[in-house]
């Protein structure tokens, strides 16, 4: 059974600004490594990103509602290496994290959205 990169019980829903969707396409497909899907709401003010079947929604909204939650969502992703990299060479901010394992290495970061 393949596991879904994107760590939720369901699909996850965020919002963002109008205007940020190619900011959105490089940290979640860049970054995260997850595959733009097909959006099924209608009105074209959606981006969309998926693995093995969990997706994760970005409503496109002139004053989204940014919650105020310090971990919304876990992507695990193939290379962490890789994601430091390309979060400095942006100039975006993050926190590298460890735990007690060696193996429990984690780096939090906020998408363009906030």
């Amino acid at each position: 059974m393949r596991v879904s990169r994107i760590q939720a019980v369901d699909h996850v829903r965020l919002e963002a600004p109008l205007g940020s969707e190619e900011e959105l396409r490089w940290f979640y497909g860049q970054v995260a490594q997850l595959v733009e899907a097909e959006a099924d709401e209608t009105d074209g003010r959606h981006l969309c990103f998926s693995s093995e079947g969990i997706r994760l929604l970005v409503r496109l909204v002139e004053t989204p509602t940014i919650e105020p939650v310090a971990c919304r969502t876990t992507i695990a992703v193939p290379s962490l290496t890789e994601v430091v990299e390309r979060l400095e060479e942006r100039r975006v901010s993050f926190e590298r994290v460890s735990g007690v394992a060696w193996t429990d290495q984690r780096v939090f970061a906020r998408d363009p959205a906030g």
